[in-house]
């Protein structure tokens, strides 16, 4: 690149800002950019890749990056006032009043510009570009008519994500592409105003040139592209972009780019589905009445605006518990599971509860002696069953390294995991699904029993199995070899047991133990079973809660096991720093 000919590089006194003229050759109106540099990354450390922008576009693009105090953007009034200050400099260097004017951002000057924006030039700002950044939560205030929630935001935005961004993570990329564009009121109109596209292979710090800052060579995963080679995908996507923004034509290349990077992404899409992701829909926690008149295993439905049930439970956990797919003697055994999601520390109105439908009596065992199986055999029968989950979130802002790094405590950053730390699962135990499909004399200890006393297996490790398998099966093939050979690979641990009430299984977390020598992580679930016999006289007029038949884990959610595949696994190994 010719910076020397072509670009006017200058360094203020006081600050180390960087002003790039637009190439001689370019002819038209002018327009300017307006970049903010990511944390402790210098400023001069985006000319490279700016400077091809300039020469992409069809246009004479001035380009500003003011530096920031401290190299960081989020000290108040910095990026304000630093924006100010270089838009000085460019008239003073010659530049015409320009006729479209852009901002743009990397890391957590990406994650700052769009309050800036927002708060500061909404009404003569074109167009916005994030890089390894995007448009926070806050910015979900609109709904359709239906009440569906919506991104809103006063500027069209392209979003940038790497596959490999360490640091802006690739889940959280997908969590923009599905809000601003899949699950938009009109989602081929988002593609032109609120585009996010991924570019594979690609991590955090190739948006920018140079030795990386120490909290980023600790925390990005090594790339698979060439610094120019990124650079020059990086530009074609902001170019097209950009180039549709001035002539006012959307581009189609954008369009495309969005939907090879929807389809990239789907399966990170489908397991935060499965999932019951809180950032697509949030829970409805809803209370609905059951055949008996209470609330107890009453089903909560989805709604265009929430979301009633984790489909993990209901499709997987529930099936594998009781064992219809393995074991021969339920075998023509179907079942129909529902999920709900409760907080499992509620008790009013009432305690939710898995429960298996079809008899009178709201507290009945079928098939355990207190009433009738309800089928004579398993093949053929078909129970229905409810189910109760709870997903349980870290990454609400409390425990996030990049935040406290930065004091910058309520950024929503693409730092932590987005998907659920664990689910708390209530379901029927195998014990009380054999039982009501018909079979005779079944052994609590040999069918819910920990092994250690007996058990056959752990129940709540084969459905975190099932979750590593399956989130396994859903991977993009070269992200599937990617992990295959480098990945720090998920392993599942015996079941653990915890004290025999409630609270206890409630708060003894799902167990995640590294072992990084060996490049394992190994799983471990607590598990609560409980035989199918009710003790006392229960149930919701009692007060007391039928706590019987029951089989409660602390689950790996497969979302979680396909994010660590994607991100969080492949450090031990590829971080930038190894």
């Amino acid at each position: 690149m010719r910076f020397s000919l072509l670009f006017l590089i200058t360094a203020v006194a006081a600050w180390d800002d960087v002003i790039l003229s637009p190439p001689a050759d370019k002819t038209g109106d002018p327009a300017v950019l307006y970049f903010a540099q990511g944390a402790d990354i210098r400023t001069d450390q985006y000319t490279s890749i700016l400077a091809d922008l300039q020469e992409k576009v069809d246009f004479p693009l001035w380009v500003g990056i003011p530096q920031c105090p401290a190299n960081v953007a989020a000290i108040p009034f910095g990026l304000k006032n630093g924006i100010e200050r270089v838009g000085k400099s460019m008239v003073e260097q010659g530049m015409p009043e320009p006729s479209k004017t852009f901002f743009s951002g990397h890391s957590l000057g990406g994650a700052m510009m769009p309050d800036y924006v927002a708060d500061n030039v909404a009404d003569t700002a074109d167009a916005m570009v994030l890089l390894g950044s995007f448009i926070t939560r806050k910015y979900k205030t609109g709904k359709t008519e239906e009440g569906r929630p919506q991104v809103e935001f006063p500027v069209p935005t392209l979003t940038v994500g790497g596959e490999l961004d360490g640091l802006c993570r690739v889940s959280r990329i997908t969590e923009a592409l599905y809000t601003q564009i899949t699950f938009h009121e009109d989602p081929e109109g988002a593609k032109d105003v609120m585009p996010v596209v991924v570019i594979e292979g690609m991590n955090h710090m190739q948006f920018a040139s140079g030795e990386p800052p120490s909290f980023v060579k600790n925390n990005d995963i090594k790339s698979e592209l060439e610094e120019e080679e990124a650079h020059l995908a990086v530009v074609s996507d902001v170019s097209a972009f950009l180039n549709g923004i001035y002539s006012g034509t959307p581009s189609e290349v954008i369009r495309n780019r969005v939907e090879e990077s929807t389809k990239f992404v789907k399966p990170i899409t489908d397991a935060l589905l499965i999932e019951g992701y809180e950032q697509f829909l949030p829970p409805c926690f809803c209370e609905t009445e059951d055949e008996y008149g209470g609330l107890q295993y009453g089903t909560c439905e989805s709604t265009p605006t929430c979301n009633g049930g984790v489909r993990w439970t209901g499709e997987y956990s529930q099936k594998i518990m009781a064992g219809l797919d393995t074991e021969e003697a339920v075998a023509g055994l179907k079942i129909n599971a529902v999920d709900s999601i409760h907080l499992v520390t509620e008790e009013k109105p009432s305690c939710h509860l898995p429960h298996i439908h079809g008899n009178e009596e709201d507290n009945a065992n079928p098939g355990a002696g207190d009433t009738p199986p309800l089928c004579e055999s398993p093949s053929g029968c078909i129970l229905e069953v409810t189910t109760v989950t709870q997903p349980i979130y870290e990454n609400s802002g409390e425990v996030d390294i990049w935040r406290a790094h930065f004091s910058v405590p309520w950024i929503d950053t693409g730092y932590l995991p987005i998907t659920a730390n664990e689910l708390k699962t209530k379901i029927k135990s195998r014990q009380a699904i054999w039982e009501a499909a018909g079979l005779k004399n079944v052994s609590y200890v040999e069918t819910d029993g920990f092994p250690k006393d007996g058990g056959s297996g752990d129940r709540c490790g084969e459905i975190n199995q099932a979750a590593i398998d399956w989130a396994l099966s859903m991977l993009p093939e070269k992200s599937r070899e990617r992990y295959e050979q480098y990945g720090q690979k998920l392993t599942v641990g015996p079941d653990i047991g915890t004290c025999a009430a409630g609270p206890c299984w409630i708060w003894d977390p799902l167990r995640f133990k590294k072992d990084n020598d060996a490049n394992v992580v190994n799983v471990q679930s607590v598990g609560f079973p409980s035989e199918n016999k009710n003790k006392y006289p229960c149930g919701e007029g009692k007060l007391l809660p039928c706590s019987a038949g029951f089989h409660y884990c602390k689950l790996l959610s497969p979302a979680r096991a396909l994010e660590w595949m994607m991100v969080d696994g492949l450090k031990n190994v590829l971080g930038l720093n190894k």
